[in-house]
């Protein structure tokens, strides 16, 4: 019963910000789609930033979350467009830029060997997004863990590379030597 009346309440709170004014809905609530998000009420939050996203479709959080949402789902390629649309919109935000490299990533893994050799242009955006994500916040850990992993698992003629990976592990490691150690220990898997 009480996670019927959880849906319930969900359900009345997406209800009411899609028929609240859009600047109510983009400023004070944006934090209950998230919220939704991260309480893996998919559905819910969905319809949150789909509202969003039609009041106002210059807001790159909507289609950002919405490409979250596909990716969550392993709707990967239906996830691509959505992260291309809120890095349009937000040219250097280290966030959509590395989460457009995953969906990328994963959309091409999806694919049978054949078709990844035609679509090689898919495989390079993913360096080029997790490029510009450690470009756009030379900080951002969790960027710089994937462009890692890209050139551990990458073979050479798409820029993968051991050496380019241990390049990442010592930034990793300046930035959280823990981090850094865990990241040592990932490549070694690799040997």
């Amino acid at each position: 019963m009480r996670g019927s009346s959880s849906l319930f309440l969900s359900t009345c709170l997406v209800l009411f910000c899609l028929f609240s004014s859009p600047s109510a809905v983009a400023q004070d609530d944006l934090q209950t789609g998230v919220q939704l998000f991260e309480a893996g009420q998919l559905v819910e939050a969905r319809q949150f930033f789909e509202a969003l996203h039609q009041q106002q479709p210059t807001n790159t959080s909507a289609p950002f979350y919405l490409g979250r949402i596909a990716y969550a789902e392993k709707n990967y390629e239906q996830a691509v467009p959505w992260f291309e649309k809120a890095v349009d919109g937000e040219q250097c935000n280290a966030d959509y830029h590395m989460w457009l490299g995953r969906a990328y990533g994963r959309h091409v893994e999806q694919m049978n060997m054949f078709r990844r050799f035609r679509h090689l242009s898919l495989v390079r955006n993913v360096l080029t997004h997790f490029k510009k994500a450690v470009g756009c916040d030379p900080t951002h850990l969790a960027a710089h863990w994937a462009l890692m992993q890209y050139y551990r698992d990458a073979p050479g003629f798409v820029g993968g590379g051991r050496k380019k990976a241990e390049e990442q592990v010592a930034i990793i490691t300046r930035l959280d030597p823990a981090e850094g150690q865990k990241a040592r220990q990932f490549i070694a898997e690799r040997d």
